[in-house]
């Protein structure tokens, strides 16, 4: 069995590093990979919308996508984003991702002009037949204004053989997830989305797993590894030690971001953490928040 076609655990999506003058810093991306590996990771995103794909020209996603094919080694499964606003640049991004050696790909749908659900039927299965490698649908509506349905994604899964997986961010999730299993069995791998905050709901109603930031890799990985062992108890009591800091950075994706890039930089993972522009800076309360929240984390015993 091939790596991607066994998704499932904690598979943080990385943050793409840039150097202080603004350009790529793939060695600080290589450092990264190592240490979410160490942090109990099964699996690595990259060139997400938490990881600033969408300001990054398509020399640089190639670039970040064969970093972490290249440095991943074989370690863990490798997902890489791979949509577009319309057919043809998603193809393209499609087809250049899985020669590069993803995966999986994760693909939002298209939202400058909005798909009905024959147009999303085709997108994904042009997607499926262009990469020919398991294909995750990203359902985000808050954020692309794109509706779609456990009985879409089940007429999807008939249509698109590729179609793999599921990341459910859309809130709340827990009825979405549970009608999906109920129409599509395990036909779908359904991931936990918008930054892992519904995973011990989502986990109960049959979920595979959850792609947070790659700051809380530990932390999610033992929540799943706790409920997986059947330590239900012991994964709420886990789960709670540290929702209040995943909730702060889930008030908006520059939140967890920076928040993210704060920790790794400050923990010696990343040079710089630097965002690209546009961006939403934190005002001064904000900072004093984030740096209270990383005081505590980085005191606290591994």
């Amino acid at each position: 069995m091939e790596a991607g076609d066994a998704l499932r655990g904690c598979i943080p999506v990385l943050v793409t590093p840039f150097a202080a003058d603004g350009s790529l810093d793939l060695a600080s991306l290589e450092r990264q990979i190592d240490w979410v590996i160490a942090e109990g990771a099964a699996g690595v995103a990259c060139v997400a919308i938490a990881s600033e794909g969408y300001k990054l020209t398509e020399d640089e996603r190639d670039a970040v996508i064969q970093t972490t094919v290249l440095h991943v080694a074989g370690r863990v499964p490798v997902v890489a984003s791979a949509d577009g606003p319309a057919e043809e640049p998603a193809v393209s991004r499609a087809q250049r991702a899985a020669r590069l050696g993803a995966d999986t790909l994760m693909a939002l749908p298209p939202y400058f002009v909005k798909p009905d659900p024959d147009a999303l039927v085709s997108y994904y299965t042009r997607l499926a037949e262009a990469a020919a490698i398991p294909i995750m649908l990203q359902d985000a509506p808050q954020l692309t204004g794109v509706p779609m349905s456990p009985a879409l994604w089940a007429r999807m899964a008939k249509a698109v053989p590729g179609l793999r997986y599921i990341k459910a961010e859309g809130m709340p999730q827990g009825a979405t997830i549970s009608e999906t299993r109920r129409i599509c069995g395990d036909r779908l791998g359904l991931f936990c989305g918008w930054g892992g905050l519904s995973l011990l709901d989502a986990l109960e109603r049959g979920a595979v797993g959850n792609m947070p930031a790659p700051n809380f890799t530990r932390f999610f990985a033992g929540v799943q590894r706790r409920w997986e062992s059947g330590d239900r108890e012991g994964a709420e009591q886990h789960f709670a030690s540290d929702v209040p800091f995943v909730m702060w950075t889930m008030q908006s994706i520059d939140h967890s971001v920076t928040a993210a890039k704060s920790e790794l930089h400050r923990r010696g993972v990343i040079a710089s953490p630097r965002l690209r522009q546009p961006a939403s800076a934190l005002d001064d309360i904000g900072l004093g928040q984030l740096t209270r929240f990383l005081d505590r984390r980085l005191s606290a015993p591994e």
